[in-house]
């Protein structure tokens, strides 16, 4: 059941004022990003879509509780139905706290409870053990927590946000494992698939400080998934901390002989690969209702009441492995009480998208003459920069000038390969006969050389002049081809001459067919048949005279200006 509250009911212990019947109502909800309802309802003869209004309050079922409440914030209506967008009503407390001058040092819990200290409506809890000194000065309790600001707490604590009415939780995790298992590998359209195998490590090669290691011809540890995969992905790495006892400080613990230091590098590498280091990392988004007509339904089916956070055992069926995958976006259906769409995987937080939020916010400090903004200007840089340091405590050095992403399975939608490095980046999606890729697109820093480059619109910075692709259309204020020049008059010019100082255009067709006008570019003087009847002496020569036309008409120019003239009709020019 889907009740909705009067704006001005704060009363939510009780039936709401009305039950409606929508068309369809939907909640996508994103680790650690939005959460969002839409409802559709009909204009019914009722008459209970008049109670959706904006403030008005939705209660409705979600994947981890009976009756959850969204604040609705924008409506639409149209002849047939009306849409509402409403979010969590915690989202309330962006507009009920304002947070002005609080500087606390403590963990989670206590940086919460300074930020809602002198109200009751609102709670936040936190089991981060992570202490930290934070600044808030002139924000909102859902900006201080989630938003994109260095002093965010999420920045600072790191952290995954829950929403349950008045209720927030960030946890250094959500979720729980509850044995969910779902099977993945099968050609199904309605599962979309990405493998990424570039962090896989199938030999561990381990070095302990001062650079011992195995003995023998095979010194490296290998997974037991080593046969899964067509090729052995090795890696040496360093456990600086295994040290000889003769090597360690005064503080220090050390091995008393090399057999138990090599015995501790195993042991480590046999647990890089309990954590996963062979595993490749895998995301999968489901359409939960596209997959019910499809046989492999069966094998996701327990994917449509997980909850937001939680873990999933999923079972790659050809590489014959079961890797660790988390939801991290479920779209909820809210009148059938389950999942319509969940995407599984590593959580991970999309740079690339707060790249482009801010590229956005760099385009509004820019004037259409292309100065900027001042005043919008340092703010929008404060944002790059916080982006650029979130982005550089994920960010892994490589010792290689290049990397290779590759997905060879043929089946895929995502078949291909990717290659970056120092020296550009190039994309292949077909093999050649030997084998190898048919790298067909590249990017170098001397610009983009492709075989192929498929836009929409290509514009300058200001708009005036562009190439719209889509619709067959050249836009450009003026432009010159080699010989040939497009005026603003709407004209098309060839050129038939030039001087010292000046070029002769010819006009080969106008904007209504006219042809044959001929032009001095500098002055811009045109004729069908030019003949200058006074000119000026010495230095004022061909300033001053009279340009007459064929058809009887004729132009006065005194000093270059034209001051008269007569048409072919006599009337005055």
């Amino acid at each position: 059941m889907i009740d909705i509250y009067s704006a001005g009911n704060v009363d939510f212990t009780h039936n709401g004022d009305m039950t409606l019947n929508p068309e369809s109502c939907e909640t996508e909800c994103e680790l650690n990003g939005t959460w969002e309802m839409e409802l559709n309802h009909p204009i019914d003869q009722e008459q209970r879509w008049t109670y959706i209004q904006e403030g008005a309050v939705i209660a409705a079922p979600l994947f981890h509780s009976k009756k959850q409440l969204f604040r609705i914030y924008r409506k639409k209506k149209s002849r047939l139905r009306i849409t509402a967008y409403a979010r969590p009503i915690m989202f309330d407390a962006a507009k009920e706290i304002f947070i002005d001058n609080l500087s606390v040092t403590g963990n989670g819990q206590q940086v919460l409870d300074a930020m809602l200290q002198g109200q009751d409506l609102y709670r936040a809890s936190s089991d981060i053990v992570k202490t930290a000194q934070i600044e808030y000065s002139g924000t909102n309790l859902i900006e201080a927590v989630q938003g994109d600001a260095e002093t965010s707490f999420l920045n600072q604590f790191g952290g995954e946000v829950f929403y349950d009415n008045y209720e927030m939780t960030v946890n250094e995790k959500i979720g729980s494992d509850n044995g969910a298992r779902a099977e993945f590998g099968f050609n199904c359209k309605e599962i979309e698939e990405d493998i990424d195998m570039s962090d896989v490590v199938t030999r561990i090669i381990p070095v302990s400080y001062n650079g011992y290691t195995l003995e023998g011809e095979t010194p490296w540890v290998d997974s037991p998934y080593i046969g899964n995969y067509p090729i052995i992905y090795k890696k040496k790495m360093e456990f600086k901390e295994v040290k000889l006892k003769e090597d360690a400080g005064e503080d220090e613990q050390g091995f008393e002989t090399l057999e138990e230091l090599r015995e501790e590098l195993i042991r480590l590498c046999k647990e890089q690969f309990q954590q996963g280091v062979d595993k490749p990392k895998c995301n999968y988004s489901c359409d939960m209702y596209a997959l019910e007509k499809t046989e492999e339904y069966r094998h996701v089916k327990g994917l449509e009441m997980i909850g937001m956070g939680d873990t999933v055992q999923c079972k790659h069926k050809k590489l014959g492995i079961t890797t660790t995958a988390r939801a991290i976006k479920i779209t909820y259906d809210n009148i059938r009480k389950k999942n319509s769409a969940v995407e599984l995987g590593d959580f991970r937080y999309n740079y690339l998208k707060e790249m482009s939020a801010v590229a956005q916010r760099v385009e509004k400090t820019i004037r259409k003459d292309g100065s900027l903004i001042a005043e919008q200007v340092k703010g929008t840089i404060d944002a790059m920069k916080a982006s650029l340091l979130a982005q550089s405590t994920a960010a892994k050095k490589t010792n290689s000038a290049a990397f290779l992403i590759e997905v060879l399975d043929e089946m895929s939608e995502l078949y291909g390969a990717m290659e970056a490095g120092t020296q550009g980046l190039r994309l292949a999606k077909e093999k050649l006969p030997d084998g190898s890729w048919d790298w067909r697109t590249c990017m170098t820093a001397a610009g983009i050389i492709a075989d192929l480059i498929v836009a929409g619109k290509l514009a300058d910075k200001l708009g005036n002049n562009y190439f719209d692709l889509d619709e067959g259309v050249i836009n450009a204020q003026k432009m010159t081809i080699g010989p040939f020049e497009v005026g603003t008059d709407g004209f098309l010019y060839q050129k038939e001459g030039e001087t010292s100082s000046e070029s002769y255009w010819r006009a080969i067709i106008g904007p209504d067919g006219q042809t044959g006008e001929t032009r001095l570019r500098s002055d811009y003087m045109s004729a069908g048949n030019l003949i200058i009847d006074t000119v000026g002496t010495g230095q004022d020569s061909t300033k001053t005279g009279r340009a007459e036309f064929s058809d009887g008409s004729y132009m006065d120019f005194v000093d270059g200006i034209l001051v008269g003239g007569k048409t072919s009709e006599g009337g005055d020019i």
